[in-house]
């Protein structure tokens, strides 16, 4: 991740964060710790127990282990009878440390719960350890091409109530450009350029105080050199794409040209005399830079893009456009159907998957995987009636587990601007009970009004009746 990086070394990635103590009849308190560990590193973890600890010459001890991906629960992995280890499952990939410490190598599934215990001549838990791994993707990171998006995924074994894991740069979130579900948190990074350099870190926060983090620096390469791109892009009124185009060398010619196929003749959009049609534009050519910006992208837009200086080729971009669109819904209570679409689908297979959004997180609703010869190049949702939770939605297109872009659908009641118009949302509780609530309650307040008006009522009767005289009693 770094050679640079000694705040993510291994020799640091023991992070201990004191959660609780409960005396278990030794005489030390028995400990609960966190562990943090990047998962493909090249150095060992140690789970350390302190011989302090330990008391006696004849007890037998033993490591227990569950796993946080839930293929192991309460697995033992070692046995120690005083200080010598009768057995380790080396084959899971633990074996023995210096004194009671458990070694294990970094992998993420290794990650989990391990309890380091007694057994005789009384069963009792001397320590317990709670070991996160965090698996980062790409591990090392690249001088990136000029232009390009640049994707990174960030996972963590466990997460725990309370706590995010989110990157960001420079403190600051990147939650405009990031998705998270399954525990892992991808961002995309859109045309990079030297703007965009900088240190990224996967943070994990617990009520907001950073508990760890790992990052690493990215860098761009400062020339296009003809290097292929493609771009992923969303089709909407307030979208845009910036194509990079630049050379090392002097030239004192420039355009931009579209194609929808590598066969097709290509129609010129932009040139160093012409420097905006419609929606393109380029700025002045300075002889070694001529970016082209496309506002707003329509779907229509995907294609093949090229920029030559004279007679070179100098860029070769592929723009696939995204869009997404809901249908159906009330009166009568219809289905909505929710459908996300690419532009075309060349080279790599393409996954499209439907999330309902819950606040940032994602829960994965559907997902399909398009290739070349797949028949179309849409994924859709049906959902049978439209609740208050069902109202946010994201299209995610990955290549290769990687997110290329996310595009955002946000569902509005009656009234709406956006989404389905004029759409009236049922209640949530569908069998009536949120309403017979509301009925019952103000039932039960005019009856309480009734009663109070007349006790009001009889009192001030009762006061001023003219067959009583109170004096005479």
């Amino acid at each position: 991740m770094g050679k640079d990086r000694g705040s993510v070394s291994v020799t640091l990635l023991w992070i201990l964060v004191w959660i609780s103590a409960y005396g278990q009849g030794f005489s030390a308190e028995v400990l609960s710790k966190n562990i943090f560990f990047i998962a493909e590193s090249r150095d060992r973890v140690t789970i350390p127990v302190s011989p302090m600890v330990l008391q006696g010459t004849e007890h037998h001890y033993q490591w227990i282990w569950t796993s946080h991906d839930g293929r192991h629960s309460n697995t033992t992995i070692a046995k120690i009878i005083s200080s010598t280890w009768e057995s380790v499952s080396n084959t899971l990939g633990f074996s023995k440390g210096s004194g009671y410490n458990l070694s294990m190598r970094p992998n993420f599934g290794n990650a989990g719960e391990f309890v380091f215990m007694q057994t005789k001549p009384a069963s009792v838990i001397v320590v317990r350890f709670e070991a996160f791994a965090f698996k980062v993707t790409p591990y090392d990171w690249p001088s990136f091409r000029l232009g390009s998006d640049v994707s990174f995924i960030c996972k963590l074994s466990s997460l725990q109530e309370g706590t995010t894991l989110q990157w960001e740069r420079d403190g600051d979130p990147t939650s405009n450009t990031t998705l998270f579900y399954d525990n892992t948190v991808h961002m995309v990074i859109h045309s990079v350029d030297q703007s965009s350099k900088g240190r990224y870190n996967c943070t994990l926060r617990q009520n907001g105080t950073r508990l760890y983090e790992v990052y690493n620096t990215l860098n761009v390469q400062t020339s296009t050199l003809n290097k292929p791109v493609t771009l992923f892009r969303e089709s909407s009124n307030s979208s845009e794409v910036k194509m990079m185009c630049r050379s090392l060398s002097w030239y004192s010619k420039a355009s931009w040209t579209k194609s929808t196929s590598p066969v097709e003749a290509p129609t010129a959009l932009t040139s160093d005399d012409r420097l905006e049609i419609d929606r393109f534009s380029s700025p002045t050519f300075n002889h070694i830079y001529f970016p082209l910006r496309v506002s707003p992208v329509a779907f229509e837009d995907g294609g093949l893009f090229r920029c030559n200086f004279n007679s070179h080729l100098m860029s070769y971009v592929q723009l696939t456009t995204i869009q997404v669109s809901a249908s159906g819904g009330p009166p009568g209570g219809q289905s909505v159907v929710l459908k996300c679409e690419v532009s075309e689908v060349s080279g790599d297979p393409v996954t499209l998957a439907w999330l309902r959004m819950e606040g940032r997180r994602g829960l994965l609703v559907k997902q399909d995987v398009l290739t070349e010869s797949h028949p179309n190049r849409t994924l859709s949702v049906t959902l049978p009636s439209l609740h208050r939770d069902q109202l946010y939605w994201q299209c995610g297109v990955f290549i290769e587990g990687m997110l290329r872009a996310s595009v955002p659908l946000r569902l509005r009641g009656a009234g709406g601007r956006s989404g389905l118009p004029g759409l009236g949302l049922p209640s949530p509780l569908k069998d009536y009970t949120q309403q017979t609530l509301i009925i019952a309650t103000c039932t039960a307040l005019v009856v309480a009004g009734i009663l109070i008006g007349s006790l009001v009522f009889y009192l001030k009767r009762k006061k001023t009746d003219p067959g009583k005289d109170p004096d005479k009693d």
